[in-house]
């Protein structure tokens, strides 16, 4: 089975940290969130997986976003729930080149 290809996303400047940014890639909506210290990437399926909550208009605070409708909130190193690990976010493979964001892209499952 082939890996998915590379999909450039946008400028890493154009992401601010501990802000989500919302992305509409191929037909993926996406989440971006920029962390620092140290600095990295995360790319997520902008859609909670409890409610379907935007994420990308969550808050960010110490590696966790929080989904604003029911405030769920999730480890972005892990993926995780904060409340239930076996609740997760889809996350993409992600990584930086020549100053942009790029995502590996595949449906969930």
């Amino acid at each position: 089975m082939p890996s998915e290809p590379w999909v450039k996303l946008l400028a890493v400047r154009d992401c601010r940290p501990e802000c989500p940014r919302y992305l509409e890639v191929d037909g993926f909506e996406l989440a971006v969130i920029h962390l620092m210290d140290p600095d990295r990437f995360f790319v997520v399926k902008n859609s909670c997986p409890h409610a379907g909550g935007n994420l990308a208009a969550g808050t960010v605070e110490g590696g966790v976003v929080t989904c604003p409708w029911h405030q769920w909130s999730f480890n972005l190193d892990s993926g995780e729930c904060t409340t239930s690990a076996s609740v997760k976010l889809h996350r993409y493979d992600c990584r930086i080149e020549d100053g942009y964001l790029y995502a590996r892209l595949a449906a969930p499952g």
